[in-house]
This record gives structure tokens, C-alpha cells and sequence, in this order.
């Protein structure tokens, strides 16, 4: 029995058993395909993949985890696989990245991710606006991508929840088309929010020690797709006191995933948040802003 096979039957015990009714009646799956129903989005990624998904409720006999059991969830676009996390947050989340995915089309495309041959464009984006939708779902969500999802929320506050359609279409390119004349402006702010995206989980999953060479990196990266979603802003007409205010908030809050931030920010040359918020105003000529 070869792994696929194996996936699939654990998938119909976890139907059959664990559940003791249609997987898609679990209270997940209809929590996530009503949030995509409620702001008139796609759902036929969402149903298609719930057919044939695989669900992987277990680690493999070696894992060093005293739970022999998922701790987060994730999903796997080429092949539908779902590690089944241990919570309704992450298992929300996995199934909204699942909601974006058209098995039907080329692997290179997913959701709002471009596969290139040099690395992924946009799996900052595709976070964020996943980590959006999860928090739409379940209001008390912990967003484990912050700063990514804020970017998400306020794409949704300038062009409205349609612009994601495309993207829960699983078509990347039509995706960034419908921003229109402000595509290279969105591939700006993804392309900037990319590095840092990749430098912070790459420090995570590493298990790099600290150091003051790649706090600056993360911190000059985190200013880059700041300064730059502003100019997004400005070339839209629109204040960017809001967001600007909302930026500080998020930065000053008490999440676990923020303040693992703010230690790049506490160790690199800027020594702390407050000289990175300096330094985004005096990029954006805003250096009256009252914090």
C-alpha cells in the first residue's frame, strides 16, 4: 500500500470514526465555505477539494513529539493533503488555503502564490489574506502572520472583498490583473513583504541564533513593504493615518507572534520599534505624525 493509499484510508476512518458523520458536515469545513458564501466568493475550489481530501491526522512513527499527533496544521496544494492541526484556529486556516486551490490547473499557480524557478512569489500574501479569512471566521483567531494579514485587511478595505476572487480561483496571475493599473504597485508591496516574510521563517525554522546582522535584515525589510504599501496609498488618494495608526496598535500589542518580531527590531541598529516607526515616517515624509 503505497502512501496515497494510505492517506485515504486514514481519511475514511477519520470520516467513519473520529467524526461519526460526512466530513464535510464538521464544523469547520461548513464555517469556512459560509464565510466564502457570505462575502460572494468561489466555492468551487472549496467543494471539489473536500472530496477528494487527503487528511493526515498523525505524525510519522519517528516524530520526537511526546502527542504523536499535529501541533499545527498544513496543506499541500499539490497533492491535497491536509495535516490535521490540533486546534479549530489552525484547522480553519489550512482549509482556507485549500479553498484557494484548483487542482485542475498548473501547480504553479496557487491561490495568489506564483511558483518561479528561483522560489515563490507572493507566499506572504497568500498568509496574509488566509489569515484574514480565518480571523473573519473566527474573530478570536491568533493570527500567526500579523503583519502579512494586516496588508490583506486593508487590500479588502481599498478594493473590496471581490478583488480576492481570483484568487480563491486559484488563478494568481487573473488575481494580481485585477488590481489593474496598480498591479505593479501590488507586486512592489508582495515582493518586499516576501523577503521579509521568508527572512522571519526562516529564523524559526532554523533555529538561528540572533544576531545584529540579521535583525537589520529583517528590520530593513519590514520598512521596505511599509514605505511602500504607503506610497500604494497615496497613489490611491487615501490618508494614511489609519493605517499608520493601526501599524503602531500592532506593534505595541502583547501577541506572542508580534513580540517575537519585535526582538529583530530590539536587536538590530534601529534598537527598538519605536526608532523602526521613525525611521517609516521620515521615509514617507510624515516625521509630524503624533504616535
Amino acid at each position: 500500500m503505497d502512501l496515497y493509499d494510505k492517506m485515504l484510508n486514514l481519511r475514511k476512518a477519520y470520516e467513519k470514526e473520529s467524526v461519526g458523520h460526512k466530513l464535510e458536515e464538521k464544523k469547520e469545513f461548513s464555517l469556512v465555505r459560509s464565510i466564502l458564501t457570505k462575502y460572494n466568493l468561489p466555492v468551487n475550489n472549496f467543494d471539489n477539494n473536500l472530496g477528494t481530501l487527503i487528511i493526515n491526522e498523525k505524525y510519522n512513527e519517528d516524530s520526537s513529539f511526546e502527542k504523536n499527533e499535529f501541533i499545527s496544521g498544513s496543506y499541500y496544494y499539490k497533492n491535497n493533503l491536509l495535516n490535521l492541526p490540533d486546534n479549530t484556529g489552525d484547522f480553519v486556516h489550512e482549509l482556507f488555503h485549500m479553498a484557494s486551490n484548483d487542482m485542475s490547473k498548473s501547480s504553479y499557480y496557487e491561490g495568489c502564490r506564483i511558483r518561479k524557478e528561483k522560489g515563490i512569489f507572493g507566499t506572504s500574501l497568500n498568509e496574509g489574506i488566509t489569515d484574514y479569512f480565518t480571523s473573519l471566521a473566527l474573530p478570536d483567531y491568533k493570527s500567526k502572520y500579523p503583519f502579512e494579514k494586516l496588508i490583506a485587511s486593508y487590500i479588502a478595505k481599498i478594493y473590496g472583498m471581490d478583488i480576492f476572487r481570483e484568487h480563491f480561483n486559484g488563478d494568481a496571475i487573473a488575481f494580481y490583473s485585477s488590481f489593474k493599473q496598480d498591479e505593479p504597485f501590488i507586486r512592489n508591496i508582495v515582493m518586499f513583504l516576501d523577503n521579509y516574510h521568508a527572512a522571519t521563517q526562516y529564523f524559526y525554522l532554523s533555529g538561528k541564533k540572533i544576531d545584529k546582522e540579521y535583525s537589520d535584515k529583517v528590520s530593513d525589510f519590514f520598512i521596505d513593504f511599509v514605505c511602500e504599501f504607503i506610497k500604494l496609498l497615496q497613489l490611491k488618494k487615501i490618508d494614511e493615518s489609519e493605517f499608520l495608526k493601526d501599524l503602531m496598535a500592532l506593534m505595541n500589542s502583547d501577541d506572542t507572534y508580534v513580540n517575537l518580531i519585535n526582538v529583530f527590531f530590539e536587536f538590530s541598529t534601529y534598537k527598538g520599534k519605536e526608532n523602526i516607526f521613525k525611521t517609516i515616517k521620515e521615509e514617507i515624509g510624515e516625521e509630524e505624525f503624533n504616535l
